[in-house]
Order: C-alpha cells, then structure tokens, then sequence
C-alpha cells in the first residue's frame, strides 16, 4: 500500500483530495513522521479544539501545521534548558535496581533468584550498587534555585543560576475543564473534617490476590510465555461458542486450503511478508493457537469487510474461507460480546446507605508526573493537598504514580536541586522519596483514605515491569488511611468495582481501521470498547514503546532510542485480565492525551490528565461523585435469578469534573 493509500484508509474519504494529500504527505516527511503517527497527532490537534473530529480541509490542515510546529517549539526549548547545566557539574549516571517482588492464573512460572539487572533509559550502561535505587550527588553538584522573574512566550517563567526554566502556574486552579453529567448530580460536600463526629468512611476492598503480583521480573522464559499467549486465543473460543450457540467443531484450522466457509479464531499480527512499518488492513495475518492451528499463520484478505477496527494482539473470530492456501477472505468479523457488569443482592445495597447515611461518596483521582521536566519541586502538589483538606475534603483520593520518574531529565544528568527547609539534603533517589515526598504525602487528613498505584517509571518500584507489584507502604513508611494496590488492579469503593490501570492504552494502541463510519468515531471509545471487549486492562502485543531519537545513520534516517513503554511480562499477563470476568463499573486509565470522561457500554471511563504539566504549571485531575444506591429510587436494575441482585448503574448516578489542579 502506498502512503497515499494509507492516509486516505486512515484518514477517511476526505483525505483523497489531492491538495489535502500533498500537505499530509510534506508534513510526515518534514516531521519524521509515519501516518499512524501524523493521525495521533491530528486526533490530539482536534481535542485542543475540543472537537470530537476535526474536519480535514485545507484551513485546519494551516493550523495543524501551526500545532506541530509549536509542538517542536516546546520539546526544543524542554531539551535545551534540561541539558543545559553550570560549569564544574559532574554528570553522574542514574542507578535504578529492581527486587524481587509471584501471579496469578495459569502456567506461572517458578521465580529464581533475582539478579542485577540494567536499566533500559536514556543515559548509557549503569552500575548496580545495591537493593534499593541508589543515586549519590555531591553537594557541588546540586542546583542552587536562586529565583530570577522572566517572560517568556508561554508566561511568567522562573530562572535559576544553571539557566533552567522553572515554570510559574499558568492557570488558574480548580478551574472546571470538563464535566460529565454536569446538569442532573450535584457535587458531593465530601467529608466534615471540622466536625467532632466521625465521619462513615467509604469501604475499599481489593478485588484481586496482591501475593500474586510478587513474582520476579526479567526472567521470562519462552515456553511459558507461548503457553500464555496461546491460552488466551483458548479462552476466546469458548466465549465465541456460548456467545453465537456454536460447537466446537464449527472452528477449523484457517491455514488449511478450504472450499467450505468455515469459523476461525486467532491472534491480529503484522504480515512479515507484506508490512512495512505500520501493518494496514492490506497487511496482517492471523495467527492461531497450537490446538486449533499448530501456531501457524494465515495472512487476511478484508477486502469483502466495508468496516472494522482492529489492533495487534487482538484476539478475533472470522468467518470465511481459504480457497488458495495463500490467504483466508474474511467474509465476516463477529462481534465481540461485552462481558457481564457486576450486581449487589439488597442487604449488601442497604448497608452501604447505613454507612453512608444515604449521603454521595467523592473521591478524587490524579496521575503523576507530580513536577515538571525541568525542575524536581512538589510545590504544586504541596498546595494540592491542603486545599484537600480544607476545600474540596473528598471520602478518597486516587493517585497513580508516576510520583519521581525515571525518565526525569534531571536525574538522569544526576543533578537534584536544594530542597528548601530540609538540613541534610537527600544524597540519593531513596532520600528524595523519604524525605521529600513523603512528608508532602503525611499532610493529607488521616481521615481521607488513598489509594496509590504505581507506574512502571517510579524511581521506588522495586517492579518495573507490567503487571507490576504494589508500593510497599510499611517501607515508604506511610499511615494506615494509604493503601497500595497494584497496576494493574480491580478494587471496591463501597458497592462500585473500580478497575485500575497506569499504562498508556490510548497511546500505545495502533489501530488497523476500515471504514469512514469507524474512522470517524472517536478514538477514546474505539480504544475503550477493544478494552472492555478483550477483557484485559492492557490488550495491545506487544506493548508499546517510548523512543527519543539519537542521531542518524550514514544514510540520513533517524536512530532512536528505548526510552520505556508497558515493558510487558509476558507469563504474568492473565493478571492484567478483569478480575471475575466481568466489567468494572469505573475504568481509569491515565494517558497522556487530552483528559476526558465518557460514558462507553455502561462503563465510566476516566483520564484524569498529567498532574503538572512538562513544561511546569498545573495540570489537571479528575473529582468524582457517586451518589448512594437507593432500592427505591429505580436507579438500579433489578435482576431475578436464584438469588436477587441488583446492577449498580453507577454511570447513571456519577458525575466526573476535571479541573485544574
């Protein structure tokens, strides 16, 4: 396929104008960028309009070109100002270890002994020193934050003796962004913190086994590995057979020569014989499990398909037949089933409205980063949490990590600033968590309860791959009202299953679109329904990647560099799955595109957006109300079976803001 062809499969109609064309195409060689990567752009392009889709005219394509160029503006000046450092500085390089941290399902491993390890960033080989991540600066080489007030295009900026930006706020707090049942649910009061009473605190459960997630990383084997991926298109067949009353020997072997129409199930992969670059719906294949097919591939023919969505590692069912031998027409993808949403029996409703005293519950959900590229400051957060305590006084708080990233431009150069009202300075990453952050984290009201989960980026994880393992609160030190739960994990606050994950789904997903009704439709619900249909937190495989360019090769063509991305364990993956088959009754996913919360298959999908953003100033976070279940209300639905229970329709009695942090 050529990469006109490929814009106007991913794109839609609209793009085979041949000015628009022309442009699409300059801009992709200008910018180093593929189509898959030019259509994100454009997606996030239309959400800073707060469009749903952006129409594809000449107009819009001068203003998107004003986006990119604007979007090289602030990554330059981001890099320059990181790199930027005084004279006598040594550069140190950052040390980062993981520790042992066992899974659940089937076919999981025996763990061994877990060995040192190197980390994969931007810096070059490092050391291992010991257990824990170990960073040691000299008091030479700390960043004396001296403030100097300048102007800058985008706001009053602060400046320190090395030169780095440090960014003021540039908007204004707890200003309203978005909001999702604004007009019929008012916001909760959340908790009286200056009453003598005790409040009734919301009930928080973990819906999932945490001695499961504390296997060790790195050490995957490839056996155990296949037998999870294999067991996965397994686990689809029987969902198909119930779903359409199919038997089993309804599903042949795809890659065997057929003159008969028959049903398949299998992996989505990339054609090696055909792909270059991003697969298109010109270029994939299926590929089958080891019962049903040897593990053999069969490339796709779509051409009978008017429309489909599809992605990699997308488990599907397909009827059709393979008259050739060399490739399987699809006559027809099945609908996936959604799977069941989760019910409570009346006695468990009526004791939630006594705890509650039939009063709404409020939590509040953030995802880090918690400082901005360019300097090491939680002052943001710092103010965050006392307006928690005195303004917005939610039940819960949830907070995804990352808390101190990895990637942070200053750790990796090994320079950390003078924290002010500390005497003796944090000599490494350890030091900056206990006596930084920590505190910070102490000052939220013993009777708010948080919830942490981590990111695979957090300097502190001692499990930096995904699934990942829970924060050790014992270790970090924190009260009895933290719990850490584990990303990704399934948990309840009071009736409502909340379903947990701190991977970039929304950015990481690749989509094989056809069609302009599919195309069209917005991308967050596209990426939300393979999720609830797959029935797994993270579906994509293999996981996506972050990578920064390098330099280029003797021929002119970029070299990039691994950054981090879902750094996927694959014998652990059934523990990225919904836990009890069915969907959650909130899905958070942060992601670092643009924050929203919609309503997709009766599901309330939040991305609560960055907390401060790169650049420095505050991002935003998301503050949820749920109101109490009441049999009486008809807010729930009745179901009668042996034993009679009750759908939450938390998405009829939700409302989600996003707001300025």
């Amino acid at each position: 396929m050529t990469a006109s062809e490929s814009l106007v499969a991913q794109f839609g109609p609209e793009a085979k104008n041949t000015s628009i064309i022309t442009v699409l195409e300059n801009l992709m060689q200008l910018h180093s960028l593929d189509v898959e990567e030019l259509y994100i752009r454009w997606e996030q392009f239309s959400y800073q309009r707060h469009e749903k889709q952006t129409e594809l005219t000449l107009k819009n394509l001068d203003a998107f070109k004003q986006f990119l160029q604007h979007q090289i503006e602030k990554k330059s000046t981001q890099v320059s100002s990181a790199i930027k450092k005084p004279n006598g500085i040594k550069k140190t390089k950052p040390i980062r270890s993981l520790n042992s941290s066992p899974a659940f399902g089937f076919n999981i491993p025996n763990t061994p002994t877990l060995k040192k390890r190197k980390l994969q960033g931007r810096s070059t080989e490092v050391k291992q020193e010991s257990s824990s991540s170990k960073l040691e600066f000299n008091s030479d080489d700390r960043l004396d934050e001296k403030p100097i007030v300048q102007s800058s295009p985008f706001g009053s900026t602060i400046k320190n003796e090395s030169g780095a930006n440090m960014p003021l706020k540039l908007r204004e707090s707890n200003k309203l962004l978005d909001s999702l049942n604004p007009e019929s649910i008012e916001v909760a009061d959340g908790i009286d913190l200056d009453s003598d009473i005790q409040d009734k605190r919301v009930n928080i459960s973990p819906f999932y086994d945490p001695k499961k997630y504390r296997f060790r990383t790195m050490r995957q084997k490839i056996q155990e590995a296949a037998d999870v991926l294999d067991d996965q298109i397994e686990t689809f067949y029987d969902i198909f057979n119930n779903h359409y009353k199919l038997t089993s020997t309804d599903f042949t072997d795809p890659t065997v020569q057929s003159q008969s129409e028959v049903f398949a199930v299998g992996r989505i992969v990339p054609d090696s014989t055909l792909s270059e670059g991003f697969p298109n719906v010109n270029a994939i294949a299926l590929e089958t499990s080891r019962n049903h097919g040897i593990g053999r591939r069969i490339r796709l023919d779509l051409s009978e398909i008017k429309e489909v969505s599809l992605f990699l590692g997308q488990i599907v069912a397909i009827r059709g037949k393979n008259a050739t031998g060399e490739y399987f027409k699809v006559e027809e993808v099945l609908s996936m089933p959604y799977p069941d949403s989760p019910v409570s029996t009346s006695e468990e409703i009526q004791e939630i409205q006594s705890n509650m005293d039939n009063t709404p519950m409020k939590a509040v959900i953030t995802s880090g980063p918690y400082t901005s590229d360019e300097t090491i400051d939680f002052e943001i957060l710092s103010n965050f949490i006392e307006r928690l305590n005195t303004d917005i006084r939610p039940h819960v708080v949830v907070m995804f990590g990352p808390f101190l990233d990895i990637t942070h431009p200053l750790i990796e150069q090994g320079k950390l600033p003078i924290f002010p009202g500390i005497k003796s300075q944090p000599r490494n990453l350890d030091e900056i968590i206990q006596k930084v952050l920590v505190p910070i984290l102490k000052k939220i009201d013993s009777r708010i309860q948080v919830v942490l989960v981590p990111s695979t980026r957090d300097v502190f994880s001692k499990h930096a791959a995904y699934p990942q393992d829970s924060f050790d609160r014992k270790n970090l030190q924190l009260p009895k009202n933290f719990k850490c739960f584990a990303n990704p994990s399934t948990f309840q606050l009071n009736e409502a299953f909340v379903g947990c994950s701190n991977v970039d789904i929304y950015k990481d997903m690749k989509e094989i679109t056809k069609g302009g009704a599919t195309s069209m439709r917005n991308r967050f619900d596209r990426v939300t329904e393979h999720v609830l249909q797959q029935r797994r937190y993270y579906p994509v495989f293999p996981g996506g990647t972050r990578k920064q360019v390098i330099g280029k090769d003797n021929n002119g063509k970029n070299i990039y560099e691994h950054i981090s991305g879902a750094d996927l364990d694959v014998p652990y993956l059934p523990l990225t799955e919904f836990v009890g088959g069915f969907t959650p009754d909130i899905l958070i996913i942060p992601s670092e595109l643009q924050h929203f919360a919609r309503v997709v298959q009766n599901v309330v999908v939040i991305n609560p957006g960055k907390f401060v953003l790169p650049k420095g100033g505050n991002g935003s976070f998301a503050q949820l109300t749920v109101t109490c279940p009441d049999l009486e209300s008809g807010d729930l639905t009745k179901i009668e079976s042996d034993e009679t229970t009750y759908l939450h329709n938390v998405w009829k009695r939700s409302r989600v803001d996003i707001l300025t942090s």
